[in-house]
C-alpha cells in the first residue's frame, strides 16, 4: 500500500501543470495622498465647516462652563446657612449638572467626530475612484503612496491630476451633523 501511495504521488508530480500566464512588468504611479486630503476644495470645506460647529459648540459650553462656576460659587455661600441635609440635596443637584454638562460635551465631540468621518470618507472614496480612474488611462498597474516612496521621477506622480479632477468631480461636501 505505501508503494502504491508513493508511486501515485510520483504520478501527480509528473503530470505537467497548465501554463501560468505571463506578469507582465508593473508600470508604477505614485500619488501623494495628504497633498489630496489637504489641499481639495472638498476637504478644505469639511475642516471649514467642522471647525465653525466646533467654534459655536465651544460657545456654548462656555456659558453652560459659567453657569456652573455660578451655581457653584452659590452653593458654597450656602452651605454655611443650610442644613446638613439640605446642602447635601443641593451638593447632588449641583453634581447631577456637572454631569450633565460632561455627557453634553462628550455628545458633541462625537457628533463632530462622526460628521468628519462620515464627510472625508465621502472626499477619500471619489478620490480612490479616480485615482484608479487615472492609473488605468496612464496603463499603471500599481500605485504607491508618496510617502511610502524615497525616490521617484516626477513624470510617475499623477497627485496634482488626481487633485484637480477631484475639486472638479466634488468641489463641496454636505458636512451632516447628527442630532443629539
Amino acid at each position: 500500500m505505501l508503494a502504491a501511495t508513493v508511486l501515485t504521488t510520483g504520478l501527480a508530480l509528473a503530470v505537467p501543470q497548465p501554463a501560468r500566464a505571463e506578469l507582465k512588468a508593473p508600470t508604477i504611479a505614485v500619488v501623494d495622498v495628504q497633498k489630496i486630503l489637504q489641499e481639495s476644495t472638498a476637504a478644505q470645506g469639511v475642516q471649514k465647516a467642522i471647525e465653525a460647529q466646533r467654534e459655536t459648540y465651544q460657545k456654548e459650553i462656555s456659558a453652560l462652563e459659567e453657569k456652573l462656576r455660578t451655581a457653584e460659587a452659590e452653593l458654597r455661600k450656602q452651605q454655611t446657612v443650610l442644613s446638613a441635609d439640605a446642602f447635601a440635596g443641593k451638593r447632588r443637584d449641583f453634581e447631577k449638572q456637572v454631569s450633565d454638562v460632561q455627557r453634553t460635551v462628550q455628545t458633541r465631540k462625537r457628533a463632530l467626530d462622526t460628521a468628519m468621518t462620515d464627510s472625508m470618507n465621502q472626499v477619500q472614496k471619489t478620490m480612490v475612484d479616480l485615482i484608479t480612474e487615472v492609473a488605468k488611462e496612464q496603463g499603471a498597474n500599481v500605485v504607491l503612496a508618496r510617502h511610502q516612496v524615497v525616490l521617484v521621477e516626477t513624470n510617475l506622480d499623477v497627485t496634482d491630476v488626481v487633485l484637480d479632477r477631484l475639486n472638479k468631480k466634488l468641489p463641496k461636501v454636505a458636512v451632516t451633523i447628527p442630532k443629539q
